[in-house]
Parts: C-alpha cells; structure tokens; sequence
C-alpha cells in the first residue's frame, strides 16, 4: 500500500478536502486555484503515483495539469503530453467514426451485420441478419461477452488477422440476457471487423483519417508503436509496499476498439471541445454536426441507478446519464494500471477528463474529482454525490479492505506439493489460446501472449494457484500426473499441456 499512514491521510484530507465545497469565484486565477486546491487534496490520499486533468468549457481548455509522476523510478513527472492509455473511453471514438462513415454511406449504422461480413455463421438463436452495427454499438445486439474474441483482441494479440477473429467469433454463444442491453467488448470488437470489411481499411487507420487528422489530433493513435516508451504513463499497482511498476500489457496486436486508444491531456481537450460544439474547433465546423448528434441521442433507454444519479441510456460510445437536473455524457475506462473518466455537460457546455496511472484506486480518484470539478465549476449546482467530509473514511475503508487481502493473500503457505519446474510449461485452449507458466525469481508467472500475471499459491495442499491475468485475480486448478503438469483451468476454461 501506499507509504503515508492512514492517520496522515485523514489530517491532509481534513484540512484539504472541506475548501472543496465552498463557493469559486469564476475568474480564471480563483477558478485555476480552486481546481489546484480539488486535486492537491486528492493526491495528498495517494490514489495514485500520477493523474492528470483536462477541463473545456464553451471553446477552450480552461485548466490542463499533471500531478505526480507518469514514472516514479524515473522521476519523471505527469504533464498534459504524457501518452496515457485511455481503455474502454475508446468506445467514444469508434462510435463517432460510425456515425461519420453512414453520413458518407460507406458503413451504415441500421445496416445488417450480414452486408459486411456475408460469410460469418453465428451460435443459433443469433443470427447477422438481425443484428445491426447500430446494436452492437448500443451493446443490444445479443452476443455474450465471455469468448475468445474478447480475450484474444483486449489482452492477449493473439490471432493472425480478420479472418482468424471471424472464425473465433462463430464460438461465442448467444449473451444470457438476450437483446436488452449488456455492456461489454464485444459489440464494438464486430462493428470494427465490419468496419475493415466496409472500408478495406483497418479500423485503427479509419479512426486516424476520419477523426484524429481533421481534429489536430496530433498525439492520439491506436499504435503503441508510435509512441517512445519514455513517453507513455507507467502503469502501477497496489502491493503491501506500495505502487509498483507493472508491465506496460498494451502492444499493437491488442489495442482494440472497444479499448485501444492512446492520447494526452491535450488532445482529450480537443475532443471534448468537439463533441460540447457537435464537431467544431475553433468555431470552424471540421466535421459533420449531424454525427455528434447521432453519437449523443439515445439509443439504448433504460432506468439504472449510478454513483452519481442514474442513467437512462447509451449512445455511440457514450453513457447518458442524468445528476441531479443535469444531463451529462460519460464514459469511464479500466485496465490493469489505467484508470480514465470523461464527460460533459450539454447544457454547461463543460467537459472534463481525469487520467490515472493505477485502477482501483485511480478509478475512485477519477470518478470522484470529476464530480468535486463540477461542483466547483458550477458554484455547487452540480453537487458530488459523495460530500467532502465523508470522501477520506470511504477511501481509508476501502484501502483497509485492499490492505487486509494483500495481508490474507501474503499469509497463505507459498510452498507447493512439486518442485516449481513441474508446473512450467505451455498449455493450450484451442479457443483461448496458449498459455505459458514459468519460473522467474523463485516464483511462477504466467503469459498469454501480451498478458502477464504472478502467481500466487492459493491452497497449496489442494494444489491450486491464484493467477490476475485479466485483472480480477481467479483460483487455478492444477492437473498433476507423475509429478508434472498435464492441465491447467481457471474462469471455467482448461489449458492443457502441448510444451
């Protein structure tokens, strides 16, 4: 955990957070100085090693700043050109890169599945021709999420191209809660196959042409490669002593459209002043306004209750919901080491996106300083939902809770029945793909292509492993015969020894 007691925490936040609430004056100076004071008081609660901040109003940024570190073994410090993997935020772009194309009538979003891919043979009941790119994009379209598609394209990379992901798509069963709206992956992971098949282009390079380029944005790409990794945000994690480095778990094969996106503070200014102007920059109409206002509109009606309020809805890429009187477009995005938040006002004509090189704890210190960065900005009428003084017990509860299982997970016996060479090896799921477990350290570790994890030994006498490969740790079963491993299975899928 982080190093600073929790006895510090709560002076820092007593002293910090209550000034929070009080009434801004909307100079630029006292805005810029209030805004200081919402996020020095958060980091003063170690949410995170760096976080960053961007807030539009009407047609310029009004506050860009970093926080603490991108990278704390180098010292070097989060500013507004830190590379920041933004996840499941990639959601907005792809549906705006929907919405442009059936303008242009290259890729419409009430067109059947079937049109683009005319090959593809889906589980029964599901069937393409009932399936619209407008569904998938609303997350109606029917399809589970549990399949190799979406492990294959968000953490592991491996598949060799199209045709591959089509052919694994053909395993994934019809979702259990039919055609009513179930957020996930998958229903972007076949809008983009459609797309490439639609365009003859990657869905990576669509976005690049249709969106990036005509909005400046010059730092924002689906390719991890264009970046210099001393140019991108480390992504950490909490341990018992603290954040530490974790690998980056982002490569050019697994940066995907529902999640696959890396840009800067900079940018994400740009693009929240595009959608608060439905496409214009600088007061100059650079893409179309009708698309924005299909990206916004509602399309998947529903009543749930949120954090903050409730949400009614799902657009391109967008959750609608509503705090308080207001109507605010939001969309958050998780992956191990990566916390981001995005939203706007249409009415306020604000926006504000938080990053934060952790998850878990980051994800709370997006979330709640958006609200807090509201609340400033609106003098109060857009209030948190989680007031000031209550904000410090809630997170010392939670990383008490974080603490207390880091404390129980180091407290079980890590010896195991077999030496640790007779579990190394490769093992395969003809869907899921080869996973490797091996020795580094005097620990297992394991690989499914980009993904990594530790292993951890879960009960030793029952020969059982926890293994965090997608993030949430799971219980492994291992399969011994004559001392050695013939078989692994964890999250219900086995893996058995090829290597």
């Amino acid at each position: 955990m982080p190093t600073l007691p929790l006895r510090s925490i709560r002076m820092l936040a007593a002293a910090a957070l209550p000034a929070i609430t009080a009434f801004i004056p909307q100079t630029v100076r006292a805005q810029s100085a209030r805004l200081d004071s919402v996020m020095n008081a958060l980091m003063a609660l170690e949410l995170s090693p760096g976080a960053g901040i961007v807030v539009v109003r009407d047609t310029q940024i009004v506050y860009m700043k970093g926080f603490g570190y991108a990278d704390v073994e180098a010292k070097r410090p989060f500013t507004p050109e830190t590379g920041f993997y933004i996840a499941s935020t990639t959601k907005s772009f792809t549906g705006l890169a929907s919405a442009l194309l059936d303008r242009k009538g290259v890729f419409k979003l009430d067109a059947p599945l079937h049109r683009y891919l005319p090959a593809l043979k889906l589980k029964p009941p599901l069937d393409a021709d009932s399936i619209t790119i407008r569904s998938l994009l609303s997350h109606t379209h029917g399809i589970s999420n549990n399949g190799p598609v979406v492990i294959r394209l968000a953490y592991s990379g491996e598949y060799n191209g199209d045709a591959d992901l089509l052919k694994f798509l053909e395993q994934h069963e019809a979702a259990k809660t039919g055609r009513a709206y179930s957020y996930g992956n998958i229903g972007y992971n076949v809008a983009a196959l459609a797309m490439d098949a639609a365009t003859k282009k990657n869905w990576k390079d669509v976005l690049q042409s249709e969106i990036f380029t005509p909005l400046g944005m010059k730092r924002t790409s689906a390719y991890v490669s264009k970046f210099s990794r001393n140019d991108l945000a480390t992504p950490y994690q909490v341990t018992l002593d603290g954040f530490k480095a974790r690998p980056y778990g982002k490569t050019d094969a697994n940066m995907q459209s529902a999640g696959g996106l890396i840009t800067t503070l900079r940018d994400m200014g740009t693009w929240l002043e595009a959608h608060i102007n439905n496409g214009k920059i600088n007061g100059k109409q650079v893409l179309p306004a009708s698309a924005f206002v299909e990206a916004h509109s509602n399309m998947a009606p529903m009543q749930k209750k949120t954090q903050t309020g409730s949400q009614i809805g799902y657009g391109l890429g967008w959750n609608i919901n509503i705090v308080g009187n207001d109507t605010v477009l939001v969309h958050g995005g998780g992956f191990p080491g990566f916390s981001t938040y995005m939203s706007f006002v249409p009415s306020r004509r604000i926006g504000v996106a938080i990053f934060a090189n952790t998850d878990g704890l980051g994800g709370a210190l997006a979330e709640i300083g958006t609200a807090l960065v509201y609340q400033a900005l609106t003098n109060g009428e857009m209030k948190s939902a989680i007031p000031a003084d209550q904000i410090a017990p809630m997170i010392n509860q939670e990383k008490g809770r974080m603490t207390a299982d880091l404390q129980r997970r180091a407290a079980r016996p890590q010896n195991l029945p077999f030496p640790l060479s007779a579990y190394t090896g490769v093992f395969e799921n003809p869907a899921m793909g080869r996973l490797r477990l091996s020795e580094a350290n005097g620990k297992l570790e394991a690989n499914l292509g980009a993904a990594w994890s530790a292993i951890e030994v879960f009960d030793n006498a029952a020969n059982k492993l926890r293994i965090a490969l997608f993030g949430n740790g799971e219980v492994m079963s291992v399969e011994m015969k004559d001392g050695k491993a013939v078989a692994v299975t964890f999250g219900g899928t086995e893996f058995r020894r090829i290597q």
